[in-house]
């Protein structure tokens, strides 16, 4: 595709000999908030469901990671060939239903499978693999979803009516944290950490 190689050839010209000297000075630490900026740019694109900056937000992202996959070349830990290489032949490994011989439409077992994959890949601990930097709310969403996978007994909240009376609740929530000079997202992380533990 065109449009790839010509992004691929910006990243190497940019830090060439002859590239910008702010890119040159970047590391793969360095670039940790912007890579943290730009996913939150195209969340909010997508929360406001307007195309044009999905698009855009989309393709900012996309450069992030080619200019990181490109500095991880220059500094010789792999090669962006090597990561493509590697995602692919984990979507492979992981939908057996699609490439392999395994028959199967429910998505139950196409997600029992894929835990057990995992399993043989070494993730032992399903909740192992949730980021630690993952903001509280998304990660204590995520400990929960995995929890009720291994059939732990979460409580159902079943009575909600829409996605603004969620909204509403979690806002009265936050406000009576802030009240009462509590740092919810601090809470709901240590909140999360009692319940991952094995």
């Amino acid at each position: 595709m065109n449009e790839f190689t010509a992004l691929l050839e910006i990243a190497d010209t940019l830090l060439g000999p002859k590239g910008c000297a702010w890119d040159k000075k970047q590391t793969l630490s360095t670039l940790k908030p912007y890579i943290l900026e730009e996913v939150h740019e195209l969340l909010e694109a997508i929360d406001l469901n307007e195309a044009e900056k999905i698009k855009e937000e989309m393709g900012d992202c996309f450069y992030t990671l080619i200019f990181l996959a490109k500095l991880s070349e220059q500094i010789k830990i792999f090669t962006l060939q090597e990561s493509l290489r590697d995602v692919a032949e984990k979507l492979i490994r992981r939908h057996p239903h699609v490439f392999g011989d395994i028959q199967t439409d429910s998505t139950e077992e196409i997600i029992r499978n894929w835990e057990e994959i995992k399993k043989k890949e070494g993730k032992k601990n399903p909740l192992g693999a949730i980021p630690e930097t993952l903001p509280a709310l998304a990660r204590a969403q995520k400990v929960i979803l995995k929890l009720r996978r291994m059939k732990k007994e979460i409580p159902d909240a079943s009575h909600l009516l829409s996605e603004e009376d969620l909204g509403e609740k979690l806002w009265n929530l936050v406000a009576e944290a802030e009240s009462a000079g509590f740092d919810a997202e601090s809470a709901l992380r240590r909140f999360c950490l009692m319940h991952e533990k094995p």
